[in-house]
């Protein structure tokens, strides 16, 4: 594009409405450009505002947008230097990112769609700024995927590898332990490693501010690099170093400190003062910034929106793009189905009687939103096991068979804890099995996710089968089907009672969940 000829404005009028009308015309397109992203996808954008309200570990989410307009605003007089030429280029990374968004609702992956909205207006503003005006404003505009609720995934070996630590520190120190799963006993009392233990948040926080002062502090590359590094490891040594503190002033004053909400206040002081104590070494290898800021192009208003204009093409293509998904995927999503679900209780085999439906030992697992739910307790030469089946059909949001709330436990279980789990076979059926302790004794359980006539024991394995099955368009009828019994102190003891259950009732589990949907 050539740049539009300037006007033959009068200049004591160019004076007196002279501003740097660059800027304005990048700014308004970059904003028209975000809203014809945002405006399609509203739910998704509308689901992300609502986690950073209510989610304690992404509420930094809520200072994202305003830090990222504000690096923007620092670069306005070099960006107001510029010309405004749109890119072809960038419609290529706004398409793949429109496929990401529509794979991540069909396999109801949160973090997918959510990371792929943010990329989608990044490419949408960098279709419209150009290429010139995107490698100036990357990291500004890059900061946005701070905003993405993301990693979840993480927190449960975030919490392993604090308790080990724990643990091993706490032995290392003369203090004995006895540890089951994520709970351990010393001598002062009964500690447990919970969700909010496995620094999650802290680590996030660190990144991104981290991440932030590398940016605004060094010129070079891998300066920038090395410190966003440090803002990785910082924090998750330093969540192992509180763990280990708050244990030991518990045990050391008698449980009288760091056990109510001093226990918070204590974890995030001493945050706190690693992440200054971070940021203060940092400051020694500080790089001025020796970049020459470039003088804004002063023009009149009129002329502003003559150049804005350049970027009405390039909105075009990028509102045709961002709107081709949603409909795509409310097709998708439209998946055939059943009207009702019923799960019949599948009769008992030769030897085995049906006890009702109090499970053994009064647990269940973590399962919600299913259509159907079974829980059944057989007894055969004075061992009981308990069938336990969560049907899922016509799945969405918060009604899906993978998804973070169902589990075998809850990480805020107080009741029970949970050891590894390890891949199994019952009687030719791969499952996963999993010693379960609380209060109500030893359970062997086992599980294994019926995907329409198939087994998977791995939830990566079942999320891609029910995106297939709602991309082709079929049924996404699945289950969770868990059996459990009472054992010792392994698996072994269960294995034999389990393992002879699903042997005589497989069959009948099968034609079970093959006539749960009723028309």
């Amino acid at each position: 594009m050539t740049a539009a000829p300037p006007l033959d404005i009068p200049a004591e009028a160019l004076d007196a409405q002279a501003q740097p009308a660059g800027f304005v015309a990048f700014a308004l397109s970059g904003l028209a450009a975000a809203l014809a992203v945002i405006l399609p996808f509203l739910p998704t954008a509308s689901e992300i505002a609502g986690i950073w309200w209510r989610s304690q570990t992404f509420a930094h989410g809520l200072v994202v947008l305003p830090i990222s307009l504000w690096l923007i605003w620092r670069l306005r007089a070099r960006l107001g230097a510029l010309a405004l030429r749109p890119a072809l280029f960038p419609l290529v990374p706004l398409a793949l990112s429109g496929a990401a968004w529509a794979v991540g609702e069909m396999a109801s992956v949160a973090a997918l769609s959510h990371l792929s909205l943010v990329a989608m207006i990044v490419s949408s503003i960098w279709a419209v700024w150009g290429h010139a005006a995107f490698r100036l404003c990357f990291f500004p505009l890059c900061f946005l995927f701070f905003g993405a609720p993301f990693g979840e995934f993480l927190v449960p070996s975030l919490m392993q590898h604090t308790a080990d630590f724990t643990v091993a520190a706490l032995r290392a120190t003369g203090v004995p332990v006895f540890r089951e799963g994520l709970q351990f006993v010393i001598p002062s009392g009964r500690w447990s490693v919970v969700e909010a233990c496995s620094g999650m948040r802290y680590l996030i926080a660190s990144v991104m501010v981290g991440a932030l002062f590398a940016y605004l502090n060094y010129r070079s590359a891998w300066r920038r690099f090395a410190f966003v590094v440090a803002s990785v490891l910082t924090p998750l040594v330093a969540n192992w170093l509180r763990a280990y503190i708050i244990v030991m002033l518990g045990h050391l004053s008698g449980n009288r400190l760091a056990t109510g909400v001093d226990h918070i206040i204590y974890g995030w002081v001493f945050f706190g003062i690693v992440i200054m104590a971070l940021f203060w070494v940092g400051s020694f290898w500080r790089e001025d910034n020796d970049e020459q800021a470039d003088e804004p192009v002063l023009m009149h208003p009129r002329e502003a929106r003559a150049i804005a204009g350049r970027a009405v093409p390039a909105l075009l293509m990028v509102l045709v793009l961002a709107g081709l998904w949603r409909p795509l995927e409310r097709w998708i999503e439209n998946v055939p189905g059943a009207y009702s679900y019923v799960l019949q209780a599948p009769a008992p085999a030769a030897g085995w009687d049906l006890e009702g439906e109090a499970p053994v030992a009064g647990w269940q697992p973590s399962y919600v939103g299913e259509r159907a739910r079974l829980v059944r307790t057989y007894a055969k030469g004075g061992q009981r096991v308990t069938l336990f089946i969560a049907f899922y059909a016509r799945q969405h949001d918060g009604a899906e068979l993978i998804q973070w709330g169902n589990r075998l436990l809850f990480p805020e279980d107080k009741q029970w804890s949970q050891l590894d789990e390890v891949s199994d076979s019952l009687a030719g059926v791969p499952a996963r099995g999993a010693l379960i302790f609380g209060r109500g004794g030893r359970l062997g359980a086992w599980t294994w996710y019926w995907l329409g006539g198939e087994h998977a024991v791995d939830a990566r394995t079942a999320k891609l089968s029910l995106a297939a099955d709602r991309l082709m368009r079929r049924p996404d009828d699945s289950a969770a089907v868990v059996v459990w019994a009472e054992t010792g102190d392994s698996l072994r003891e269960a294995h034999a009672a389990v393992s002879d259950f699903v042997k005589d009732h497989h069959a009948a589990i099968e034609t079970v969940l093959a006539h749960a949907p009723h028309p």
